[in-house]
């Protein structure tokens, strides 16, 4: 996976991460599934975010960050195929114990690479001894911080 952080206009940073269409992705009706998609969702997040409850030599730390919710808009198929697709990850909201991320997946590498997939995840951090929301330290807030944009346009019900 090649990661990056690219500015948007007007957007602050986003990060970006470039990953490949896996056969397994695919399913019956010749496009990626609705589940890979969210492990594409979920990959991207982790990459960018390395330290979200487990240190850097991967042993679990004192927090845990666990989705609460994800919301997901399904724009356009992407189909198996040799080049990659772009995970646009960026955090619209930064609360007490909780952070929204926002989504975009991108059907190629490209300027005029056209939106597949529009999400938001909202995850709340927990103490691991006591199931209990803890607030962000200074630094995993900068983390985060690091990432600002607006919350997506996702489709209502």
């Amino acid at each position: 996976m090649d990661v990056s952080g690219r500015p948007e206009a007007g957007d602050g940073a986003r990060g970006r991460v470039v990953m490949q269409v896996r056969w397994s992705d695919v399913d019956l009706f010749g496009h990626v599934n609705n589940a890979a998609f969210l492990r594409y969702l979920d990959d991207a997040r982790f990459t960018l975010f390395p330290r979200m409850g487990v240190d850097e030599a991967g042993a679990m730390t004192a927090s845990l960050l666990v989705v609460v919710k994800h919301e997901i808009d399904y724009v356009a198929p992407i189909r198996f195929r040799l080049a990659p697709v772009v995970v646009e990850v960026w955090v619209p909201r930064l609360g007490g114990s909780s952070v929204d991320f926002a989504y975009e997946v991108l059907d190629g590498d490209g300027p005029d690479a056209r939106v597949a997939l529009r999400a938001r995840s909202r995850m709340v951090q927990l103490d691991r001894a006591t199931h209990t929301p803890r607030p962000f330290t200074d630094e995993e807030r900068a983390t985060f911080a690091a990432f600002p944009g607006p919350s997506p346009q996702l489709r209502g019900w």
